[in-house]
This record gives structure tokens, C-alpha cells and sequence, in this order.
């Protein structure tokens, strides 16, 4: 169950209160109060029909997520509207050569209630060469600057179009100074081919009862660590 010891990391990391885990049910513990988080899904490697369990002392909340197939779906507990309360996200992978994963936010206050669904995330993003080595992005009117010297892509040979794609990654950000979690939302940049991924858009998400706000966009580059 790798997802809950990440979220036992965390709770011990970011909550004031103290929990131990029960090893023989799988169960966190707090004080007298059970918190379990269960993945049901069928299938081995590929998994269909994921529903999750949450079960909360004497309350059980069903969930269904709307991407309900893929690869290694897990989950990740947070305060991430500040209100007093921790919501639950959720991934999913696509598999094949995308590489594509699936986030679903919901908040489990009153039921459950969607915050946030990657598949809905679509910011208007042009890409064109800025002169050699630099490709100039436009971020709903916003320009941001990619350095492309490491592209792989034959200008000579090959169709080297540049392409922003939609979302891939999303990373909980906590922000130590206000005590919530934001979302950061990546997507990938490449010329000519998939394989040849020049770095990301990164979207930081502020998320609200209802919506979010965007409080920070930016670039990450890749680049050849060498020892």
C-alpha cells in the first residue's frame, strides 16, 4: 500500500496530532478514530471498475472517479481548500507511449463533491520558434521562454512543429508558511516527436470550493544530469 505510507509521511510531517500505524489492519490510527483509504478495482496489471473506500469512524464514503480504468491508481490525503478538512486526490495512468496520468480532486466534507479533474484543463497555450535555440510560448497572453538547444529533431529531415500537450503530471505544493497544499500541474513541450521532450508548462493551482485560481505559471526545463 504505498499510497498510505506516503500519506502517513505526511500527517506526520504536516499535522500537529499524533498517529501510529496499525500494521496488522492496514489502518492509521488516531487516538480512538479509524481512518482506512481502500482501492478496489478488478483486473491485475491494467485495472477496470476502481471504486475507493473511505472509511472514517463509523461513516463509509464511496467513491467512483470518472477515470475508473488504468495503471497504479493511488491516493493522496491533504488540506487543500483550508477549511479544516482534508481532501482526497486521486491518479491514475494511462500506460502506452503518452505517459498520461489521470487527477481527480474531491472533497469529502458533505459526501464527496469534485474539485478539480485534470481532463477539464485545457489553458489556451501557442508555441512557435523565437529565433535559434529558443521557443516562445503563449500562455493565454502570458510569454514565456523555452530554451530548445537540446532538441533532438533533424530541421533538415523532419517535421519539427512544436506541441504543448495536455496535462501528464500534477504534484501536491505545499506551501510550509500557510499550511495547504496547491496543485502543480505540468505539461509537456516537444518539437517533431513525443520522445523528444524539451521541458513543461507548470501551472500552480490555488483550489476552491468552487474552481481554482491560478497564482503562478512558469517553465521547467529538462536537462542531462552528469555526474
Amino acid at each position: 500500500m504505498k499510497f498510505l505510507s506516503l500519506f502517513l509521511l505526511t500527517l506526520m510531517a504536516f499535522n500537529p496530532l499524533k498517529f501510529c500505524l496499525d500494521s496488522d489492519s492496514g489502518f492509521l490510527v488516531e487516538d480512538d478514530k479509524i481512518l482506512a483509504v481502500k482501492i478496489k478495482s478488478d483486473g491485475e496489471n491494467y485495472k477496470q471498475n476502481i471504486t475507493i473506500e473511505i472509511e472514517n469512524g463509523d461513516e463509509t464514503i464511496i467513491l467512483k472517479p470518472i477515470a475508473n480504468s488504468g495503471y497504479n491508481p493511488n491516493v493522496f490525503i491533504a488540506n487543500f481548500l483550508d477549511n479544516g478538512f482534508e481532501q482526497l486526490l486521486y491518479s491514475v495512468e494511462s500506460g502506452g507511449s503518452g505517459g498520461y496520468s489521470f487527477y481527480e480532486l474531491y472533497s469529502l466534507n458533505d459526501g464527496t463533491q469534485l474539485l478539480f479533474n485534470s481532463q477539464d484543463f485545457n489553458p489556451t497555450i501557442t508555441a512557435k520558434e523565437y529565433n535559434e535555440n529558443i521557443i516562445e510560448l503563449n500562455y493565454q497572453g502570458q510569454k514565456l521562454y523555452l530554451d530548445s538547444s537540446m532538441s533532438k529533431c533533424d530541421q533538415v529531415t523532419s517535421d519539427c512543429s512544436i506541441e504543448v500537450v495536455s496535462v501528464n503530471t500534477i504534484l501536491p505544493f505545499y506551501n510550509i508558511a500557510l499550511e495547504r497544499y496547491y496543485l502543480q500541474v505540468l505539461q509537456p513541450v516537444y518539437q517533431g516527436y513525443r520522445a523528444n521532450n524539451l521541458g513543461y508548462v507548470s501551472t500552480i493551482l490555488q483550489i476552491n470550493e468552487d474552481g481554482y485560481d491560478t497564482i503562478n505559471i512558469g517553465i521547467l526545463k529538462n536537462f542531462e544530469y552528469k555526474r
